[in-house]
């Protein structure tokens, strides 16, 4: 596994592709990851950041007081704080999601609301090496292809609530125990988060039931090779996105179906997961793409397929084409 300390090397590295004279938002909870990297940056020379703060309103007292350390954080470093408190739980009850899934969600739209007040999309967080092994073994287990499987990328871009974020991931390939030493070293107070410890996220499920279930049974670290595998999927994921604009597929009203009869299937597939996608049409998966793909290759008439969303895809005179949700 790579070994990156959180250290002046690390910082030259982060100023060449996260430039510090402009302004982040910096999504802190108050937890020692987070608090590591807010120090870090400050060392490293970011001076306009901007504090983002969510109380999920889970833990009671340990929640308000993830929320106080951050207010002080903030006061003691002469940064502004913007702090919400919203009920994860009833939202979570309300959209029947899972309640990780849900504080996720409603961190986001906290970050797109702040990023619209303080005119800066940049969002900085403090996503590490382990939480991209957890990452790429819950994508594994769902059956997600070279980009899930990928994991999380340094820089991405994400779109909420009609913000597109630009985020910014610099502890990426930085292990946990690193951040532990840069912590102690550094006497950085920071706030634990008890329900890491609980079983009813799937994130923790996997952190403290399976990875070291996995490594008993391997009888080695397996975080290494999970990390491996999640960066040659990314390259292959890089060169396909880089190919497909060459394909000439694409036409004014939808896919050429000759050419895309032509193709083989992995970038036939791949072609309509992305016109699917940048059509707007949401929850597109494997089965959904498989489904428009035999419609492409099918010789049989009529050629109609419902997919989510209320959209359809016909494929007519040698068009593949989407017809969107009736208004």
């Amino acid at each position: 596994m790579m070994r990156t300390d959180l250290n002046e090397r690390l910082a030259t590295e982060l100023r060449e592709w996260m430039p510090v004279g402009q302004r982040y938002l910096v999504a802190l909870s108050g937890g020692r990851d987070s608090m590591a990297l807010m120090h870090f940056l400050n060392v490293a020379g970011y001076r306009d950041l901007v504090l983002c703060h969510v109380n999920h309103c889970l833990r009671g007292e340990e929640s308000d007081g993830d929320e106080v350390l951050v207010k002080e954080t903030g006061e003691a470093m002469g940064l502004r704080v913007f702090s919400t408190r919203i009920g994860v739980k009833a939202i979570a009850e309300k959209r029947k999601l899972s309640i990780e899934t849900a504080a996720r969600e409603v961190r986001y739209s906290w970050f797109s609301e702040v990023a619209r007040k303080e005119k800066c999309c940049r969002v900085v967080t403090a996503h590490h090496s382990e939480d991209q092994v957890e990452t790429v073994l819950i994508n594994f287990f769902r059956g997600s292809g070279s980009r899930g499987i990928s994991g999380m990328k340094c820089h991405s871009h994400r779109d909420v609530d009609g913000v597109e974020l630009e985020l910014f991931r610099p502890l990426l390939a930085v292990e946990r125990e690193r951040i532990d030493k840069y912590v102690e070293v550094n006497g950085i107070a920071f706030r634990e988060d008890s329900s890491n410890a609980e079983a009813f996220a799937l994130r923790n499920r996997v952190r403290h039931r399976l990875l070291p279930e996995v490594e008993s049974i391997f009888g080695r670290n397996v975080r290494g090779a999970v990390l491996r595998a999640a960066e040659l999927s990314r390259r292959d994921e890089a060169w396909m996105q880089a190919n497909l604009d060459n394909l000439s597929v694409k036409m004014s009203k939808g896919l050429d179906v000759k050419r895309l009869r032509e193709l083989p299937e992995a970038l036939r597939d791949r072609c309509i997961m992305g016109w699917l996608r940048e059509s707007g049409v949401p929850n597109c998966g494997f089965d959904e793409v498989s489904r428009v793909s035999e419609v492409a290759m099918s010789m049989d008439r009529p050629a109609k397929l419902s997919l989510p969303g209320d959209f359809h895809v016909r494929r007519r005179e040698g068009v593949l084409f989407l017809e969107g949700p009736q208004p």
